[in-house]
């Protein structure tokens, strides 16, 4: 998995490619405490994410956490069928706000 980041405007927008288990996790969870920049939002591409474990829904709600207690917004960018179906079923997906693409972030 490889987590990258970038400055877009009033987001910083975190880009996440392959799959987040519970092998991989650790590297997002480092990433999401060392690198958020406290008054940005945060958008979290996972375009190229085809797969999340519940460790990785886990790392997602902590994020979310994190973000409000930042007082600043969350978006999901482009999150699978799949994993929205998985997130729907645990009650998750109430928590976030999902865009299809970065371009379609307010």
């Amino acid at each position: 998995m490889e987590v990258t980041q970038e400055l877009l405007g009033s987001w910083q927008v975190i880009k996440v490619s392959g799959e987040i288990d519970s092998k991989t996790v650790t590297t997002l969870r480092d990433f999401i405490d060392t690198k958020l920049v406290e008054d940005k939002a945060v958008a979290l591409d996972l375009e190229m994410v085809p797969f999340m474990s519940s460790a990785g829904l886990r790392a997602l709600l902590t994020l979310q956490r994190k973000t409000s207690s930042m007082k600043v917004e969350l978006a999901l960018i482009g999150v699978a069928s799949e994993i929205q179906d998985t997130m729907k079923v645990t009650g998750f997906l109430q928590y976030f706000k999902l865009y299809e693409s970065i371009e379609s972030l307010p």
